[in-house]
């Protein structure tokens, strides 16, 4: 099997784009850019918008079994997070969710559905916050929630602060791919995952200049009255699971949905069914948002 140059293979690929129901291997019309701050982005499709904000140590190829379908209906627009992918690292403090405002603004586009699995949905929700008027649904993968306390401790993660502790950032990289977090049984997309995070290994040597916002997330989430979807896999952690279950209590226009076996990376172990699932929430017209409905955490 053999790799290109991006590390990924385009077996691999194929595979899960066919799964998925787009279609692999077909020349990239994405319009690009790069925002002041050096963050990169493509536009593709047209009608209304719609984000996908990917998870750490990934990049925006991580959704490419989601591009072609949603671009069918809509204007995809895909970043990568500031130090992955074809973005620059950070050299000064700076909020998450104020590159994903740049993006839209580069881009032209006012309002968007935004769609982030793991700490793309944690940005998704503080700009969600920050910026109420800007968004139109939120669709939650396997979410993070900034301020939000852990339940369970993180010893799967020694391995990986092990190695951070050697200074061997591509170890780190190869262990974190293999974490209960990150690991996954379909070879073909345990492939991409691990192309991706070795590809983005960089991360682990960076200083982190992104700051939480003040109050997190948590505190406030009960503000919330745009139109959400969760989405979490069945064999997630426990702490995602917690992060969920604070989600849909606390916010009265979200929604659950469990995808069966699922683990963490879901929109890759399962990607017709996310697919399908995103595409359904995003055309259903019958919701609004909330506004005089109080949350039972207010």
């Amino acid at each position: 099997m053999t790799r290109s140059k991006s590390g990924l293979s385009r077996l691999a690929v194929c595979v899960l784009a066919s799964v998925a129901g787009c279609k692999p291997a077909a020349p990239d019309p994405a319009v690009t850019g790069v925002t002041r701050a050096g963050v990169y982005y493509e536009a593709t499709g047209s009608g209304t918008a719609v984000v996908l904000a990917h998870g750490f140590s990934l990049d925006r190829r991580m959704w490419e079994p989601q591009v072609d379908v949603l671009a069918e209906h809509y204007q995809v627009i895909r970043y990568d997070l500031r130090g992955h992918g074809k973005s620059v690292a950070a050299s000064t403090p700076f909020q998450a969710y104020d590159d994903l405002g740049a993006v839209l603004d580069a881009v032209g586009v006012d309002r968007a559905a935004i769609v982030g699995l793991s700490f793309g949905a944690e940005i998704a929700v503080d700009f969600a916050l920050q910026y109420p008027d800007r968004v139109t649904k939120l669709v939650l993968l396997s979410p993070g929630l900034s301020g939000y306390v852990p339940t369970e401790p993180f010893t799967w993660f020694q391995p990986v602060a092990e190695a951070l502790q050697s200074g061997d950032v591509e170890e780190a990289a190869r262990r974190w791919a293999d974490s209960p977090l990150m690991a996954v049984s379909d070879s073909a997309a345990a492939e991409v995952i691990r192309a991706l995070v070795a590809d983005n290994a960089r991360v682990w040597s960076y200083t982190r200049y992104d700051r939480s916002p003040e109050p997190p997330a948590v505190a406030r989430v009960a503000q919330l009255k745009t139109p959400m979807l969760v989405v979490i896999g069945e064999r997630d952690l426990p702490n995602i699971h917690g992060v969920v279950d604070t989600l849909v209590t606390c916010v009265v226009s979200a929604r659950r949905v469990t995808i069966p076996g699922g683990r963490h990376i879901v929109n890759l172990t399962a990607p017709a069914l996310v697919n399908q699932i995103v595409l359904d929430f995003l055309q259903d017209e019958s919701m609004s948002p909330m506004p005089s409905e109080p949350s039972p955490c207010a």
